[in-house]
């Protein structure tokens, strides 16, 4: 009971697992290390047992999507499981990315923000493969690059 207690407050923690971007006196954007920065290591490492099966149903997803006009036979049938089976298999190495990069935002209370921001808010909505152009870009810190 205990370990299930400990785990819910680990999700509603995580909601917030992000440190601060601001922008100081001289315009610069500076990192600002906050309480919820402790969160990104666990949520990361929570986040990434699932990843293969979002990343795979991404794949399906993208290869539903597919817009080539008059696809031969092989291509209708073969696309969809090849980019499931794919999107799984790159979820699979982003999920042992995760879980390491989680790991030392553990370690180091998320000062150095290793952990990829996509890996530190929970979620089971499906993630376009990482070969995939229709996956989203990382946001903007203080409204300029990353």
């Amino acid at each position: 009971m205990i370990r299930l207690r400990a785990a819910f407050l680990c999700l509603l923690v995580a909601r917030a697992a992000s440190a601060a971007w601001v922008t100081n006196d001289a315009g610069e954007c500076v990192h600002q290390w906050t309480p919820a920065s402790l969160a990104r290591g666990p949520a990361a490492i929570a986040n990434a047992p699932l990843l293969p099966f979002r990343s795979a149903v991404g794949g399906a997803q993208l290869a539903g999507s597919d817009r080539t006009p008059n696809p031969s036979w092989p291509h209708r049938i073969l696309l969809p499981p090849l980019l499931t089976i794919v999107g799984g298999g790159m979820g699979l190495v982003e999920a042992g990315i995760w879980l390491g990069t989680g790991l030392a935002d553990t370690l180091t209370g998320g000062w150095f923000e290793v952990a990829p921001d996509e890996a530190t808010h929970l979620s089971i909505a499906p993630v376009a493969p990482a070969f995939s152009e229709t996956r989203a870009p990382a946001h903007r810190r203080c409204g300029s690059g990353r």
